[in-house]
């Protein structure tokens, strides 16, 4: 079951990659560097607005999960239904909140671009925020009923609109970026459309149409409010050294640094995907109280984990260089193999880390995850800004390099020496 919906979401996570490493080095060349630059970071704030639901996906998933384990079916149409308009609110003021950056945005990161084009391309991608906080909701249930399937069927078109929007929007003839941001905020709102549709009619199978129990409000936000420290946390760390790249040195060096980095993200389909069938098992296994059994799954899943990861990360490790100048340039390799070297050692770290990190987060306990993340966060902006200061992009790269390999070290330290996991 768990290699089955692995590899179901490793479909639906990878087969997009495919689409990027064709569409990349086009846009590249289309918008020019600095115009790239900016969109990696339209992309990055996507993505990390798309986790501003105060964990409530998780929270979802694992009540769900736990539900359907122990033959609750009349408790889903409350957590559901509840849980959507809760991540609905959410998704309006993270609109709110890009709403009121966006200016700020189009100052810092205009750099040979217009300002209103940047101001307008992330006014575009608020519109669209209240579908994607929902989407991360809906998808959340379907994993926990073992829809993976269905999950990625909907996510493999969603994944190559990521890259394949703005090339429609370069071949319509419009290469700037308020353009392209349209596109990808309508292919969002259509993918929530589309989770919806297919969440609420699992709903009806099971038990009934959602509806709104005030009561499941407190639980859902204990539960989330933790997993929101991390999910506001981790990703911001993900994504924050490329804005400082971006304003202390250039959009330029951004589209160096951010293209490598968001190579190895999306090679990151892989543990996440792992993580992604893992999570509704721990879920359950964790509310049996199976100590020993879940530091075996623990160990288990990481050597599989490791041995899937290792090979990827040799090659990325060996053949950089060769690999971004046949992919993109020979000059832009001269400026980007380090960099995709470091952030290839950094994937390899972040997917072994995956595995304690879910299991901490499935049973319950995403307060230790969040403390971690509450520590490690001002230590790393310290790191970050030294090591930008001192050597560019390459020095973003091991900021995240050492922050990722120090987390890894503290999730399976705990998992095996502290937390006391029943």
């Amino acid at each position: 079951m768990i290699l089955r919906n692995s590899i179901y979401n490793m479909l639906g996570l990878g087969l997009p990659l495919v689409v990027a490493v064709f569409a990349i080095p086009m846009l590249i060349e289309a918008l020019g560097e600095a115009r790239f630059g900016i969109l990696t970071l339209i992309w990055a704030v996507v993505s990390y607005f798309g986790l501003f639901d105060l964990g409530l996906g998780r929270a979802v998933t694992q009540k769900v999960a736990i539900a359907i384990a122990d033959d609750r079916h009349d408790e889903l149409d409350g957590i559901v239904g509840t849980s959507s308009a809760m991540m609905l609110v959410l998704g309006l003021f993270g609109g709110l909140v890009m709403l009121a950056i966006a200016p700020f945005m189009g100052s810092q990161l205009a750099s040979g671009t217009g300002t209103g084009e940047v101001v307008r391309a992330f006014l575009w991608m608020a519109a669209a925020m209240p579908a994607i906080v929902l989407t991360s909701g809906y998808r959340g249930i379907l994993e926990a009923t073992g829809q993976f399937a269905l999950v990625n069927m909907i996510r493999v078109p969603m994944g190559i609109f990521t890259f394949a929007g703005p090339l429609l929007a370069l071949w319509a003839g419009r290469a700037d970026l308020d353009a392209i941001a349209a596109i990808l905020a309508l292919g969002r709102i259509i993918a929530c459309i589309v989770h919806g549709w297919f969440t609420l009619r699992t709903v009806r199978e099971v038990s009934g149409m959602g509806k709104l129990d005030t009561s499941l409000i407190k639980p859902l936000l204990k539960f989330g409010g933790w997993l929101s420290v991390s999910n506001v946390i981790s990703p911001l760390m993900n994504y924050i050294d490329r804005f400082l790249v971006g304003i202390s040195v250039s959009a330029v060096a951004v589209a160096y640094y951010a293209t490598p980095q968001e190579l190895v993200l999306r090679i990151g389909f892989i543990p996440g995907a792992i993580a992604s069938a893992l999570f509704p098992m721990f879920a359950v296994l964790g509310s049996k109280g199976e100590a020993s059994d879940q530091s075996s799954q623990v160990l288990r899943y990481s050597i599989m984990m490791g041995v899937i990861m290792a090979p990827l990360t040799i090659l990325m490790l060996l053949f950089a260089h060769p690999f971004l100048s046949w992919w993109i340039s020979p000059d832009f390799a001269n400026n980007a193999a380090t960099i995709l070297q470091i952030c290839s050692a950094a994937a390899f770290a972040s997917g072994l880390a995956q595995v304690p990190y879910t299991m901490l987060q499935s049973k319950g306990r995403a307060d230790i995850t969040a403390l971690i993340h509450i520590v490690e966060f001002p230590i790393y902006i310290a790191l970050l800004y030294v090591l930008v200061m001192l050597y560019g992009p390459v020095g973003a790269a091991w900021a995240w390099l050492i922050r990722i390999g120090g987390d890894m070290i503290v999730m399976y330290w705990l998992n095996f020496r502290v937390v006391d996991v029943t």
